[in-house]
């Protein structure tokens, strides 16, 4: 699928999109929902994931969310789902550091102890260093790589009756 995505010209976006949930969709199972504001022409495509619901404290992975793996996990009874791709060098976020630092839920990418709250994606840390350790030297190499400080998207769930988990993105 690489290969085929490399053949669309960068200017169709929207197109390359479509055909990536398609493809993923087809291939592990997503349901893709075309949804439209009241009283509006255009339309936006959103993708549904299921999984199970984890027990507290633990996490599911869905491994081809819109943006790539998406993370589940449940804290204090509280059900979340963030993207667990790091959006300063895309590498993975799945097996970062939960915690629940003065009742608010955040994840650490494992790489450089970047956080992220899980319930509005808001970057609370953002370390440009390598392994999490600041050091001019270091972040300042690295601080050339990547993207510039962002956020991670968040997903709306939903329970449902059989303990499995309805994922979509936020509308």
């Amino acid at each position: 699928s690489t290969y085929l995505l490399g053949l669309l010209s960068d200017n169709m976006m929207i197109e390359r999109t479509a055909f990536v949930i398609a493809l993923a969709s087809a291939v592990h199972g997503f349901t893709p929902i075309t949804t439209a504001p009241p009283h509006s022409s255009s339309t936006r495509l959103q993708v549904a994931m299921s999984c199970p619901a984890p027990e507290e404290g633990e996490r599911e992975i869905i491994d081809y969310g819109p943006n790539g793996p998406v993370l589940v996990t449940k804290i204090s009874g509280v059900y979340y789902a963030v993207d667990a791709k790091c959006p300063h060098l895309g590498l993975p976020m799945k097996k970062g550091k939960i915690s629940n630092e003065d009742g608010v839920p955040t994840l650490s990418c494992n790489f450089h102890n970047s956080c992220f709250e899980l319930a509005s994606g808001r970057c609370t840390k953002w370390v440009t260093g390598a392994l999490g350790v600041e050091n001019g030297f270091i972040s300042g190499i690295m601080g050339n790589v990547g993207n510039e400080k962002q956020d991670i998207m968040t997903y709306d769930i939903r329970v449902e009756g059989d303990d499995t988990l309805t994922i979509t993105s936020k509308d």
